[in-house]
């Protein structure tokens, strides 16, 4: 489930927080909705959303005029449940549900209007009807003398009594008796009559909370510039793929973000490159992207072909480790297991690996990766992991990201502008070996030349040998 996904992957907590969501239903229909396995079910959603983003961009202001009645809205399960449990409500339950059937025909009569019906709402205008007996539409409830002749004539004679200084106390309260009874007949019947609707207000509860979402799903969608993925029956293709928080971030900063471009096998994959060369950030928004696809949004890239999955299963630091009274290493090779044995009873499924081994010693390191990763070949698992070890099998894609390796001219790098130098971008590595740039990149943020010195001349007797 999405409340269950969004507290582990990163990214997932800025885009939701950034939904323009106006009804409390409608972030509970965010959490509550589960990841999509089926094509048609997932293909269902992105082209609801699509054409909400199609909407948008022709007529803004009638989805602002919808936008603005789900605002309205409140979350009237508590009062919907008693009702289906045949219970007699209260006036603020039934003004609540008043309420709520006179916003919801309102979207229905705009999307008549509009000529755009997205989602097609339960009609509940014969609720209205037994409700507003009156066709006042006034946000308000009252058990009204139309309701019973006799309550009409009852509240008659309560009335004049009261205006009568001779009647006593006691014929007053008599009166007052009697139209309570007569009243608590009434709204039992009028109860009875409304609870056959019941299962239609819940219809539209939850339609009018998916009408939120999709809404939301489509504004974010256009003021990020994602884009609708494809289903993909082979290789997951992203073009353009860019991370929305960072790139949010560089914005704040007036820097501009460098969008990739990959594509998944189904099979291993390893990317190498330097410290700071993005790697990590990749993993990420790998994963982000299969969930957004899953949850039925539109995903952060130019263009996306993406074949489904059954699980991501996503290994990126050692947050818990000193939690759970593990070393870095332990909590990361028991994470890793776990990802080798679900990958043998799920074949469908995602692996991605940032920096595996990168605790313990490279020589052993590297034999760490290249065992995972042949396991993740044999397999046939689609698979990314990040690496800075050299030395990797040949049988294994690997790609590099490219690094400081644009021309720089008479440009000076520095810490502060160090990153707009970096190229990210990836290509195809059939060495698969790490570029050397920690030393260069150490020296440019302005490390202690002492230190820089020393590892140079460190690396340069152990060349001679």
């Amino acid at each position: 489930m999405f409340r269950e996904v969004v507290s582990h992957t990163s990214g997932l907590q800025f885009l939701m927080e950034n939904l323009d969501l106006r009804s409390p239903m409608g972030r509970r229909c965010l959490l509550d909705s589960k990841m999509m396995c089926c094509e048609k079910e997932i293909t269902a959603e992105l082209n609801l959303v699509d054409r909400i983003v199609q909407a948008l961009e022709l007529n803004s202001d009638f989805i602002f005029q919808i936008q603005n009645k789900l605002a309205q809205l409140r979350d009237i399960r508590g009062s919907v449940n008693n009702l289906l449990g045949n219970l007699v409500l209260d006036d603020v339950e039934l003004f609540e549900i008043k309420v709520f059937a006179l916003v919801a025909q309102d979207i229905v009569e705009l999307q008549k209007e509009g000529k755009q019906s997205f989602l097609e709402i339960q009609d509940l205008s014969q609720l209205i009807r037994l409700l507003d007996p009156q066709n006042t539409k006034i946000p308000s409830f009252y058990i009204y003398d139309n309701y019973s002749e006799e309550l009409a004539v009852a509240r008659k004679e309560l009335r004049f009594a009261k205006s009568k200084n001779g009647d006593s106390e006691l014929d007053i309260e008599v009166l007052f008796s009697k139209s309570q009874e007569i009243e608590a007949k009434v709204r039992e019947d009028l109860c009875s009559k409304i609870s056959l609707h019941g299962s239609g207000l819940a219809n539209a509860l939850q339609q009018l909370a998916h009408l939120d979402l999709l809404i939301a799903k489509a504004v974010q969608a256009k003021s990020l510039q994602l884009s609708k993925g494809e289903v993909s029956k082979g290789n997951t293709i992203y073009r353009g793929l860019f991370n929305p928080m960072i790139k949010n971030e560089l914005a704040n900063q007036n820097k501009n973000y460098q969008t990739i471009d990959i594509e998944l096998e189904s099979s291993v994959c390893v990317i190498t490159g330097a410290n700071m060369a993005g790697k990590t950030v990749v993993l990420k928004t790998l994963a982000l992207c299969q969930y957004l696809f899953q949850f039925g949004f539109f995903v952060p890239a130019a263009s996306a072909q993406i074949s489904i999955v059954d699980k991501v299963m996503i290994s990126v630091g050692d947050e818990q480790s000193e939690l759970n009274g593990l070393s870095s290493f332990a909590s990361e090779m028991l994470n890793v297991s776990r990802m080798v044995k679900d990958s043998k009873s799920h074949k469908n499924v995602l692996v991605l690996i940032d920096e595996l081994a990168r605790t313990t010693n490279p020589v052993e390191g590297l034999a760490i990766v290249n065992a995972v990763a042949d396991i993740f070949y044999q397999g046939k698992i689609k698979s990314v992991i990040t690496t800075h070890y050299s030395g990797l099998k040949s049988k294994f894609r690997k790609l590099r990201v490219k690094g400081l390796d644009k021309d720089l001219g008479a440009n000076v790098i520095t810490r502060k502008n160090i990153n707009s130098y970096m190229d990210y971008s990836l290509v195809e590595d059939l060495e698969g070996e790490v570029p050397h740039e920690a030393l260069r990149i150490a020296s440019l943020l302005g490390i202690d030349k002492e230190i820089i010195e020393k590892a140079q001349n460190q690396l340069a007797s152990k060349n001679k040998l």
